[in-house]
């Protein structure tokens, strides 16, 4: 099995640089992904990117312990794109780290990645929310860019697993 860590860019018309456009998409594993996005932390009105702690607002009367990505600091942020179902890409320098799947898209990243729940810091809440809004928040510190793109299919799972079998990425778990 061969293991692809990069992804291949297919230019849009009237792009000569090797930076991605918003018009264009990537081939990976012969499925063609369109950007969406920038996954880009809300910002106060001096640009530095607002974080906030929710883990304060839940009632955790059961004496739940934080995950290990329940703690700290967390951003906000949301993307513009329909009820959809496939398969997403976070993609960074040209670079995958990140492969998931979705039965709606705008729902999985605006309730989901985008702004974190607070009973989902502790023990039994989305670890990955927590974990994926934490890269978002961490590249923003340093300059870089989360990308999205995404390929629609009802395959879903499929699709992805196919991916996840075929690309090592940063963040996924490798027990699928």
């Amino acid at each position: 099995m061969t293991t692809e860590t990069h992804v291949s860019v297919k230019k849009a018309k009237g792009n000569s640089s090797n930076e991605i456009k918003n018009s264009d998409a990537i081939k990976v594993c012969g499925y063609d992904f369109l950007y969406v996005q920038d996954l880009e932390p809300e910002r106060d009105g001096n640009g530095k990117v607002i974080e906030y702690a929710p883990q304060s607002e839940y009632n955790n009367k059961n004496g739940k312990s934080l995950h290990n990505y329940g703690s700290g600091m967390f951003c906000k942020f949301s993307i513009n794109a329909g009820q959809v179902p496939g398969v997403y890409l976070w993609v960074v320098d040209d670079e995958i780290i990140y492969i998931g799947e979705t039965v709606e898209l705008r729902r999985r990243f605006n309730t989901g990645y985008g702004t974190i729940s607070p009973r989902n810091c502790y023990v039994g809440g989305q670890v990955t929310n927590c974990k994926m809004n934490k890269v978002v928040l961490e590249l923003s510190k340093i300059g870089k860019t989360v990308k999205l793109y995404f390929f629609n299919t009802n395959n879903y799972k499929q699709v992805e697993l196919e991916l996840l079998n075929a690309i090592n990425t940063q963040y996924n778990v490798k027990d699928n």
